[in-house]
């Protein structure tokens, strides 16, 4: 369970050694920091930043302390609480079900509703799974999440994930069109850390949308968009370089160059094998598997989200 920031400001106190008063300073009374640490008074946030500033951290990592390894990504978070009630595609269709149907009606909850819905549909029309999301709810949802987004016109974390969650429910040139824009709202308000850890999934859930609808044209030019944030913003990151030469891979496989595209596919899981990166090179085995048994095959989609 997530700390309140009174447990996590008190936390990392007690790990500096710090007295009460140390961390007050001039900023509060000794008295109003204790009923802040114990959950009895909230704390504005000048006062919090000052507090922090006093025991020498700082928001980042009281957000850290707070979340325990969990993401600091709202949608990530819930979609994690979704996933964490089943083990398969299937059950967590009937969690996400669950939990449209649950605040379908609560105006408070839109963030909860519009994730519980992407993944319904996602799940349901990528992997065939009953029951399909009624088409007069998907209708909604979309209309929904294209009208939030489209009146935020500075895009944070949650408005880049709901726009990658939501990336299978548009028309492939909309998308397209919109991927650009969708990048460089999020990087003039989210940190560093947050844009380069979201703009490869968008590249990536994008790309695996245009090779599966077969519009090589933008999944090459995704490709380049790709290959761009590397060399500009992302040279020091290992994941994303990874999954973009597999896409090289599968664009070859498409391009009726199988043996080319296994190769190349091959040669990103042996990347992935020297620097450990473990979940990658299970995902990355298994598609390649899927790819070479069945990339052929009409209706072949690969959509990652």
């Amino acid at each position: 369970m997530m700390m309140t920031a009174g447990q996590a400001v008190r936390r990392i106190r007690l790990d500096k050694h710090m007295a009460l008063r140390e961390a007050a300073g001039e900023a509060i009374s000794v008295a109003q920091l204790s009923r802040f640490e114990t959950d009895r008074q909230d704390l504005g946030i000048n006062v919090l930043l000052q507090v922090l500033t006093n025991i020498n951290s700082n928001i980042t990592e009281m957000r850290h302390v707070q979340l325990a390894g969990e993401s600091d990504i709202a949608v990530d978070r819930l979609v994690a609480q979704l996933k964490v009630q089943g083990k398969s595609p299937a059950e967590w269709a009937m969690a996400a079900q669950a939990g449209l149907q649950k605040y379908a009606h609560d105006p408070t909850r839109r963030l909860e509703r519009l994730v519980a819905g992407a993944l319904w549909i996602y799940l349901t029309e990528s992997y065939g799974i009953q029951p399909a999301i009624p088409a007069d709810s998907r209708r909604r949802l979309v209309a929904e999440a294209q009208g939030y987004l489209g009146r935020v016109e500075t895009w944070g974390v949650t408005e880049l994930s709901l726009y990658n969650l939501y990336s299978p429910t548009l028309a492939d040139d909309d998308l397209f069109t919109l991927m650009k824009p969708a990048l460089s709202r999020g990087k003039s308000y989210i940190g560093l850390y947050e844009y380069f850890k979201i703009v490869p999934f968008i590249l990536n859930t994008n790309f695996s949308i245009f090779v599966s609808h077969n519009r090589l044209d933008l999944a090459t030019a995704t490709l380049h968009m790709t290959e761009d944030f590397l060399a500009d913003e992302g040279s020091g990151i290992v994941a994303p370089r990874i999954f973009y030469i597999f896409n090289q891979g599968l664009l070859l496989f498409k391009q009726d160059q199988p043996a080319a595209g296994r190769q190349k596919c091959t040669e990103a899981i042996r990347v992935a094998r020297i620097f450990d990166e473990d979940p990658v090179i299970d995902l990355l085995t298994k598609r390649l598997q899927k790819w070479e048994n069945h990339y052929q095959e009409a209706g072949f989609t690969d959509i990652l989200i």
